[in-house]
């Protein structure tokens, strides 16, 4: 019974560290670079709750924004603009199965090792 519980512990760890998206809060933007700061806390099975680090040099897809109506002074219509993504923005993100660094300028590259990592997180939309 005890090995059960440990291999089942050592699954739900392993799932735990596997990172498909999540939710995170717009700390800067530079252009379509962005730091954020991921909401949802981490906790190891069994452990403490603890705030996760900062993603700097996160990609904003360009289609990424939101849009904003607004009374046109000149017509008096309601008009809409868009807005990209700012610091405050609260977005949600997707991490890449791979390390996108080398690739996401087009180029070809074999990725680092590793998958589903937090910081191959890209800013795909603002909630």
């Amino acid at each position: 019974m005890a090995n059960s519980t440990y291999i089942n512990d050592a699954i739900e760890q392993a799932l735990l560290n596997v990172h498909t998206g999540f939710i995170a809060k717009v700390v800067n933007v530079s252009g379509d670079i962005a730091t954020i700061q991921p909401l949802a806390m981490n906790k190891a099975v069994g452990g403490e709750s603890s705030v996760p680090a900062i993603i700097t040099a996160c990609p904003v897809i360009s289609s990424c924004g939101k849009y904003e109506s607004f009374i046109c002074q000149a017509t008096g219509n309601e008009c809409v603009k868009f807005k990209k993504v700012q610091a405050g923005d609260i977005v949600f993100c997707v991490c890449a199965d791979r390390d996108i660094s080398e690739t996401r300028h087009g180029g070809m590259a074999t990725p680092r090792p590793g998958h589903h990592e937090i910081s191959f997180a890209v800013v795909i939309g603002v909630l």
